[in-house]
């Protein structure tokens, strides 16, 4: 018979070990973080602009893709980086990041396709970050439905 005990502790990923699980999420989060600061920034030093096609677009869609990629990334992070005790509350603050930056990547795409449309690699790339922001939060819908099933599994294990 063994002696020994198992006594789980509480000891959360580093920054480091969730960039190694997650180094694509982390960086697209940080790309959008990147790219909603340089919109603001354009915002107030006229002369700075970052994207010629986020030039011909008015003010206010400016400031709702910079709005969106920036609070999206941010958000993304700090779900990704969650250190709290409830998980599930990372992952709704992470999706409900990668939503915002998945609107701010596809309307910064649309406005690259409808003033340059021969330029799909200019449009694309901001696409296939957008698709990869959604695939990102659906993917943990699925990943939460999943503990949750396999919780009700073993609490009804427990009770037989």
């Amino acid at each position: 018979m063994p002696t020994h005990v198992f006594q789980p502790s509480r000891n959360p990923p580093r920054w480091w070990d969730r960039l190694l699980v997650h180094p694509l999420d982390m960086t697209v989060a940080v790309v959008a973080v990147i790219f909603g600061l340089l919109v603001i920034a354009s915002l107030f030093i006229p002369e700075f602009i970052p994207s010629k096609s986020m030039d011909k677009m008015p003010d206010p869609v400016i400031i709702l893709v910079s709005g969106f990629l920036g609070t999206g990334g941010f958000l993304s992070l700090v779900g990704l980086n969650w250190w709290g005790d409830k998980v599930s509350h990372g992952w709704s603050i992470e999706q409900f990041g990668w939503w915002l930056a998945a609107g701010g990547f596809a309307t910064y795409a649309i406005s690259v396709a409808w003033h340059y449309p021969g330029s799909a690699f200019s449009w694309g790339v901001p696409l296939s970050l957008g698709l990869g922001s959604v695939i990102r939060a659906v993917s943990i819908i699925m990943i939460e439905q999943s503990v949750r099933r396999t919780l009700a599994e073993v609490e009804d294990h427990k009770h037989e």
